[in-house]
């Protein structure tokens, strides 16, 4: 196929110059029904933004230029077949788990999973298995092939594994090791590589899991600079069902084609086919140089340590392990911030700053001067305590979620079953899960990351929880 074509993108062009008499939806007619504050802004990209008319597609059965530019996606990726999502990775995994599992069936989950796919645990009726993620000195790195194999000795009638490869700070897992314990299971392997789609092009960087898994879903808006939320579903092997998995992402995505973020893809799709190397290389550059500029004020966290540990790691997500300077990550994230440098993530312990393809390195006295004005060391601050342990699953996630549920402050829910999630946003892993205990430890860790100023979801603004009545 001639990767040097876009269809989509071409089509919308072609489409561009014919004048059309907008008798359809979307109801903004191509921008002119915009509110005026948005037609200056937006009024260009409102007349790309069409819908299923006679000459396009139908995303949820595309025949056409959607199904063209898919095509060209799995040809370039090396998959059986690949999909767009217009409801982000998040769809994807949530489509991954309904394709692939049944009511009562089990899985095994790496512990640093996505809230996404805990979601999907809800509808399908999936019996979930957590699996710890290796953890050095409060830093969480990836799930190991060891646990993969407990797992399964522990639970041998698990028919999926799920892991999240690389992790939000890049951190990859062993994938060759844990393939070979999945095939011995005789199990698929399912791998949010969300935060991976550049690994494809660089040998630089750690390997790519498409050889490894049957399918995996990437997030093209976070690393190949796709519009948001632009991801991919890819298709790796013959071993999912033929039906079930276009009717998965039926049940996930829009009937709505998006065809902005729809062209993006596409074009993404070329430009990484046409200069992937090129681009994946100037990104690995600039974070090089952002990392030895850093490198000055804060620790980072590096490639030879954790590859000495049996994990691998994507340099362009650059982890600032603030903590062990006796920085207060908050503090100085937010700090940041008022300076107009803005970060992926900020926690109490760690910064993370992402280098993707948009990303050109620009360092000036001004940085200079800001980073060295944030406190060290101050007598206030002190590193959070160790992530606890995996409570107890009480219920399934599906169980919890059809229990009535009450509210109570925090420190009152000791001993208590969860009855939503807990989770830091970003990274979005959550710290419980529904249907697990609230230990008195989880509670602790919960009360002194929140007097630290860190936000979580499902603690409401007066310190409240939700509990199974």
């Amino acid at each position: 196929m001639e990767q040097k074509r876009a269809p989509i993108w071409e089509k919308l062009l072609k489409w561009q110059q014919k004048e059309h008499l907008w008798l359809h939806v979307p109801a903004h007619g191509g921008g002119a029904g915009l509110p005026l504050e948005l037609q200056k802004y937006f009024g260009n990209y409102a007349s790309f933004d069409l819908t299923e008319l006679p000459g396009l597609d139908n995303l949820h059965e595309p025949r056409g230029i959607i199904a063209e530019a898919q095509a060209l996606t799995a040809q370039l990726f090396g998959a059986k077949a690949s999909f767009f999502l217009a409801g982000g990775a998040s769809a994807g995994v949530r489509a991954m788990i309904r394709a692939c599992c049944n009511p009562g069936d089990t899985i095994l989950v790496a512990r640093n999973a996505h809230k996404s796919l805990y979601e999907a645990l809800v509808f399908t009726g999936v019996i979930p298995r957590y699996l710890p993620v290796e953890i050095v000195d409060g830093f969480p790195l990836n799930i190991t092939a060891e646990a993969v194999k407990e797992g399964f000795a522990r639970y041998p009638e698990a028919k999926v594994l799920f892991i999240t490869s690389p992790s939000y700070y890049g951190v990859t897992a062993d994938l060759p090791s844990i393939a070979e314990e999945v095939r011995k299971a005789g199990a698929l392997l399912l791998v949010d590589e969300a935060h991976g789609a550049h690994l494809e092009f660089c040998g630089q960087l750690p390997a790519a899991a498409g050889p490894y898994c049957d399918l995996r879903v990437q997030s093209w808006h976070k690393t190949l600079g796709t519009l948001t939320p632009g991801a991919v579903l890819h298709c790796q092997t013959e071993r999912i069902a033929e039906n079930r998995l276009p009717l998965a992402l039926r049940d996930v995505q829009t009937t709505s084609p998006p065809y902005p973020l729809l062209a993006s893809l596409d074009l993404t799709r070329r430009a990484m086919a046409l200069k992937g190397e090129e681009i994946t290389a100037k990104m690995l550059v600039n974070a090089e140089k952002l990392r030895h500029a850093l490198a000055a004020y804060f620790p980072l966290l590096q490639r030879q340590q954790v590859r000495s540990l049996g994990f691998d790691l994507d340099e362009t997500r650059v982890t600032m392990l603030v903590g062990k300077a006796g920085i207060c990550g908050l503090t100085a994230g937010r700090k940041l911030a008022g300076f107009g440098i803005d970060l992926e993530i900020i926690q109490a312990d760690t910064l993370l700053a992402v280098i993707g393809p948009g990303y050109t390195f620009s360092w000036d006295e001004r940085i200079a001067s800001v980073l060295k004005a944030i406190p060290r060391r101050t007598r206030s601050f002190r590193p959070m305590q160790a992530i606890p342990a995996i409570p107890e699953m009480v219920l399934t996630p599906r169980e919890a979620y059809f229990r009535p549920a009450t509210k109570v402050k925090l420190q009152a829910a000791v001993d208590s079953t969860a009855w939503e999630m807990i989770v830091s946003y970003p990274p979005g892993i959550p710290l419980v899960l529904p249907g697990e205990k609230l230990t008195s430890e989880v509670i602790a860790y919960l009360q002194e990351a929140r007097h630290l100023g860190v936000d979580f979801m499902g603690i409401d603004s007066t310190g409240q929880v939700l509990v199974c009545k």
